[in-house]
């Protein structure tokens, strides 16, 4: 079998990455079989340590990030996708990052990891759409946690945070950004754009 293939979604909120990394995932399992996708996506973990104890951590993960619309610190996304990448990860299983990482310290701490696991086929993939359509498409999408002030403050964080990742993937990291159009109102056509960039699909 070929060196297991290796993903990373980043973008806005209203991007649409979470559902082009669920589009991979199909994707990937229908050609390599059930079970060879190891899909991670920080913000599932950090909603069940709100919803499933009470404890100081998800007190505060449930104040200061979901109900502010907020990033979480750096130490807990690291936490989130690094406990799962420590538990399930093998030789042969493609991995999906999903929304992560979201500061230039992850984004290196997550290169640590690839080459850790000796993990060389990375595909860092920005999905990209401007600040103006994420904030129409969070409001369109009308979720209880899409208000006002949390849109904003999750369009404020991109700019102060997840920008800078995605500089470093452009300039420094030894896995070069994949910038896709994330603005067409087709998800198909997105996803069949990935698969080009990515070498997996021909014409």
């Amino acid at each position: 079998m070929n060196k297991p293939l290796n993903f990373i979604f980043i973008g806005r909120s209203g991007s649409g990455k979470g559902t082009q990394a669920e589009l991979l995932k199909k994707y990937l399992e229908k050609k390599f079989g059930a079970g060879s996708v190891l899909y991670v996506y920080t913000g599932d973990k950090l909603r069940k340590i709100v919803g499933q104890k009470d404890s100081l951590t998800s007190r505060l993960v449930d104040k200061k990030v979901m109900k502010a619309g907020a990033k979480a610190p750096d130490f807990l996304a690291v936490w989130a996708w690094g406990g799962r990448l420590v538990e399930e990860i093998d030789e042969k299983k493609h991995l999906i990052v999903d929304g992560s990482p979201r500061t230039i310290m992850e984004a290196r701490i997550i290169d640590e990891a690839f080459l850790f696991y000796g993990r060389k086929k990375v595909f860092p993939v920005l999905v990209d759409i401007s600040r103006e359509e994420a904030a129409r498409r969070m409001k369109k999408r009308g979720r209880p946690d899409d208000t006002a002030e949390r849109i904003e403050n999750r369009l404020v964080y991109y700019e102060r945070h997840v920008r800078p990742a995605v500089n470093y993937y452009k300039k420094e990291s030894r896995n070069k950004l994949i910038q896709i159009d994330g603005n067409p109102l087709d998800p198909e056509l997105i996803h069949q754009n990935i698969l080009k960039a990515v070498g997996l699909k021909v014409n």
